[in-house]
Order: C-alpha cells, then structure tokens, then sequence
C-alpha cells in the first residue's frame, strides 16, 4: 500500500505537469536545449546555500525535463546517452533546488512571513512538482512544516506527546493539574494562531494547485500533531474517574474547547482534515460524559452519607453543607458550558422528584434545575441527619443553622440569579418555622414551670430555677451562627420567660428568698447560643468562601496552597507564605474554616495584609 506522501506527490505532480506531457510529441516546438543546459551548468557550478535562487535556473530545469521527456520518448538509440546525461543534470539541478526549498522553509515563521519568501518558496515547489519530483519535494516540506507546528506548540508550554509517555499515567493529579492549565492556555493560540497560520501557508504555498491537493497537504502536516493535541482532555478523563473536586479542571477545558469549535471547524473544514473534528467532537462528549458522571456521584455521595451529627457540635453548620454548597456556588461560573453538557443528561435518583423540577419552569436552564435538585437532595439528607438527634430542641436547631447557612449563600451569591428571590423567600420560611419549632419545644416545659401569682409555694419556685439552671447547663455548647438569627432566638426565648417572671417576681420578691432576679434570666437568656472563637464561623462563609476561590480553590486540595502576601512596611518587598493542608481523612470533615483560621492566625502573627 503506498504511503500518503507517495500518494499525495502523485496527484501533484499530475495536477501540475499536464501541460509538459502534451509536449513530450511536439519536438518541432521545443526551445533550443542548449540555453537551458548552460543556464543550469552555470547556475550548479557557482551555487551555494547563499546564493540567490533566479528566475532563470527554475525555467531552464522547466524545460530541462520537457527535453528528458521528448528524449524518453524517441526511439533512436543515439538518444540513449543524452538521455542519460539530461537525467544526471536535472537531478543536480533538483538537488540544488531541494536544497534551496529547506533553506527558505527553515526562515519562514508563519503565514504572515514576507511575501518574497513564500513567493520563492511557492516557485520551487511549482518546479519540483513538475519535473516529477514531488514525492521529494513533499517530504522536505513536510518534515520542516511539521517540525515548525511541533516547536510552536511547545513554545506555548504543552508537551505535544505527553499524554504518550509512561510518566502521565504516574504523575499526582496535582502535577497532572498544571499540565491542563498549560493545555487550556495553550489551546486558543494553537487553533487560532498555529493551525491557522499553517493552513493560510499552504494554500499560498500551492495556491496552484486544486484545492482538494491544498487541503491534503495542510492536513498531512497537521493531522498527527492536532490528534495527540486534542486527545489530551480524553487522557484527562480517564485519570479524573468520579472526584468531584476534579469536576472544575474538566469543565475549564470542555469551556476552552467549545468555544473554539467555530474556529476548528473553520481551520479543518476539509475532507481530508475531518478526522481531527472528529477527535475533537469525541474528546467533548467524554468530557461531558464524564461530568455527569462525576455530578450523579456527587449527588449519590451526598444521599449516601451516614455520619451523625455529633451532638458536642452544638447543632452548628455541618462540613457537609458547607462542602456542597461551595462546591454548587462554583458549579454556577460554568453556566453556559453546563447548559448543553445537562440539557440530555439522564436522571437516575428519585425519577418522580426530578421530573417535577423538570416540568417546573421556574427554574429555567438546565444547570438551575439540577442545582436546585441538588440543594433539595441536601436538604433532605439533613432533614435525615436532624432526626439522630435525641434532643428534639436540638434537631430543630440543627436545621436552623443549615438550612440558614444554605439560604444566605444562595442569597449572598451568584446562585441566586439561578434559583431566584422566591426560593430564598421559601427556606428563609422553614428556617423560621424550625426556629419556632426549637423554641416551642426546647423552652415550653421551662415556661410552664414558672411560678404565678395564685401560687406562693417554695417548691415551685425552686423547680423553676432547677428546671432553668439545669436547661442552661444543658445548652452552654447549642450555638445559632448568624448573629440576626441568634438575637431573634433569644428575644424569642426571652418573651416566654422574663415578662410572666417579672410580673410574679414583683409581688413576691420580698416574701421569699429568690435566687434570680429578672435581669438575671434576662442576662443569661442573652448569654446563649454563642459560639466558641475557634468553631463559630460566619453567618454564611461567604468571606472563606470567597478566600478559597481567590486562591483558585474550589474545594480543599491535597498538598500545599501557596498564597502571596504583603509584609507591612515602608520598604517591604512580597515574601511567599506556604500553607500546608493535609488530607488524609474524609474531605467532608475538611472545610474552608480550618484554612482561613490558619491564614488568620498567620496574619496577626507576621503582621501580614492578604
């Protein structure tokens, strides 16, 4: 089977030296040979790399080979030497000319290279081509074009074969990462820039021959540089598996590779150049393939987690929450990506649910529905995790801070746009109505234990200083995190208890000894539900949140975060500070508190502003 550039000179060749063939029988018409044999001996003997290519040589090995071909076909015997010494000459005057075709090819850069250049170039190629020396003229320009495409791509800072060598299939995920950043950075100048350029320069270059030729030349050039190119993101998938922190690299690149589909279309648009839209369209759909992949065990990862709640955690926001939630806020940046890749994507867990969200137009896009599904999922699964609670004051307590925590985010971040004012209206309503129920149920036995006025008994009034040490002993470690929501907490708390014990302490204060006044219920009532300084975090986690996307961070990474910071100073230069944050237990027990804590704590001991 002949190779391609075989294949490929021949049907240059054909297409450009028709018109000497018609000539080979028409001897009366051929010019005096002997002008052309001394232009081209002349040219031979004095020639060197540097020398100047004429427009005169190129016509006299023209014409050189229109002789050769006249004397191939004459049946004289004496023909035979000529024959013979013609062929000697052209093939040293082709071997000048070979020569020639490396040395201009080596100064072009691109297509915008000046004009002179390609000008000479397109000649030499003309030449060969039609003295029937294309398979050698291909296989220089080729070589040097496709060593030219190689280098530029490296210059980007991608290793065109690395996805070959065994050392990928080794290499951390944290290494692998800095090679897809230097992919995607690469992409857009290698479309758009060297691929580009490479099919403006052969069409120039053989602008004389039919363009389907044109088209297989760009394409034999580029076809085995742009395949392992592109099927990098396809190598990427098989190594990201089902990590959902690795989610965001394959939609950085399913983003820079959707977006230069015009461009690739517009560069490869021929037949012989399909095959590498062809990879492209296939490294696509594995990267959506396997971002729903990734985003189903997501939501099975959520469905499927049983830790209980620790009740020494005072009710607080869970790491789980507050991992699913950042990991959606960053989910939201990739709308229009997740738009296409979600619009066919195939629902696996309560079926009846889904399609519910589905035919609810209120949500929009795709990417709001599975959002919003994914907040419902997570919702219910601290709906589950509340009910472990023995304490039911607690459990309701629970809910009030997740789900709070949940709806401030949504609120207080892009996501809103998303999901709307009403879906934040409806959870601020059950986060309400939990906060009623926790009160109800957490405080109505210590309100019924107090004294009225009808009763004058000791003994009740020491049950409800029992009954109200004993719940305040119980609570020191319960914590409401949003500051707003734990002053309506404790005015709550307060209505039901200071007011009635007020009115009877009043009447009664001087009758009996009495151990709390009712400043002091009121006092301690406001001394609850405060966080610890080293547990509490803020309201939202919007501003650890937004710390951890600073640091291009979606979700906590093994290894070290490296982040820049600026020592105080008159004449203080940046200095680099390494944070070290291990993993080596479930990512869910690792959040974005434990990092800012340590930022914290390293900026008021070094005197640092972030």
């Amino acid at each position: 089977m002949p190779s391609t550039t075989t294949t490929l000179a021949t049907l240059l060749t054909n297409s450009s030296s028709t018109r000497v063939a018609d000539d080979q029988n028409r001897p009366s018409r051929l010019p005096p040979i002997t002008d052309s044999i001394s232009t081209i001996h002349a040219f031979i003997s004095k020639w060197d790399p540097h020398s100047s290519l004429s427009s005169r040589f190129l016509r006299a090995t023209t014409h050189l080979h229109s002789y050769l071909l006249h004397l191939a076909a004459s049946p004289a015997r004496s023909s035979h030497n000529e024959l013979m010494r013609t062929n000697s000459l052209l093939q040293s005057a082709m071997y000048c000319l070979d020569q020639e075709l490396k040395n201009h090819l080596l100064s072009i850069s691109d297509a915008h290279t000046l004009s002179d250049t390609i000008s000479t170039v397109r000649s030499i190629v003309e030449t060969m081509l039609s003295t029937g020396y294309g398979e050698e003229c291909l296989t220089t320009y080729q070589n040097i074009r496709r060593s030219a495409v190689t280098s530029q791509l490296n210059q980007l800072g991608f290793d065109l074969y690395i996805n070959r060598t065994r050392k990928l299939r080794k290499l951390k995920w944290e290494d692998l990462d800095h090679r897809i950043h230097s992919w995607i950075d690469a992409s857009q100048k290698a479309v758009r820039s060297v691929f580009f350029h490479e099919q403006q320069l052969s069409e120039k270059i053989f602008g004389a021959s039919p363009e389907s030729v044109r088209d297989s030349v760009f394409a034999s050039i580029v076809s085995d540089i742009a395949g392992h190119f592109f099927a990098f993101p396809e190598y990427v998938c098989k190594r990201a598996k089902r990590s959902p922190e690795r989610l965001f690299r394959l939609l950085d690149m399913y983003e820079s590779l959707s977006g230069l589909l015009p461009d690739i279309e517009s560069v490869f648009a021929s037949e012989a150049a399909s095959p590498i839209h062809t990879k492209v369209m296939s490294a696509l759909t594995k990267l959506a393939v396997s971002i729903r992949t990734i985003l189903l065990e997501f939501e099975r990862a959520i469905q499927k987690d049983t830790k209980k709640p620790q009740t020494s955690t005072g009710g607080r926001v869970l790491p789980l929450t507050r991992y699913v939630m950042n990991f959606l806020l960053s989910l939201s940046d990739y709308e229009a990506p997740l738009r296409v890749i979600l619009a066919d994507m195939p629902q696996e867990s309560d079926a009846s649910s889904i399609q519910s969200y589905d035919s609810d137009d209120r949500y929009g896009s795709p990417v709001s529905v599975r959002i919003s599904w994914l907040l419902l999922v997570l919702q219910r699964k601290l709906e589950s995790k509340a009910e472990k609670y023995r304490d039911v004051a607690l459990s309701y307590l629970f809910l009030v801070n997740n789900l709070h925590y949940m709806a401030k985010k949504v609120e207080n971040s892009i996501l809103k746009e998303s999901l709307g004012d009403e879906w934040v209206a409806v959870h601020m309503t059950k986060v309400r109505r939990y906060m009623d129920g926790h009160v109800r149920s957490g405080w109505a036995h210590v309100s019924a234990a107090l004294p009225v006025k009808e009763e004058e008994p000791v003994e009740r009034v020491r049950e409800f200083e029992m009954v109200f040490q004993k719940v305040l002993k119980e609570r020191e470690g319960w914590v409401v995190v949003d500051p707003a929501l734990r002053n309506e907490v404790r005015l709550l708390v307060e209505s039901m208890l200071v007011p009635a014990y007020r009115a009877w302490y009043q009447v009664y204060r001087g009758k009996m000894e009495v151990r709390f006044a009712p400043e002091d219920i009121q006092n301690r009532v406001l001394r609850l539900y405060e966080p610890s300084s080293a547990g509490s975090g803020s309201s939202s986690g919007s501003g650890s949140a937004k710390l951890l996307r600073k640091l291009g961070c979606y979700l906590p990474q093994q290894g070290d975060i490296s982040i820049r910071l600026q020592i105080e100073g008159a004449k203080a230069l940046p200095g680099e500070f390494s944070l070290r944050y291990p993993i080596s237990y479930d990512p869910y027990q690792h959040h974005e508190l434990s990092l800012r804590y340590q930022i914290d704590n390293l900026a008021s001991s070094k005197g640092v502003v972030i």
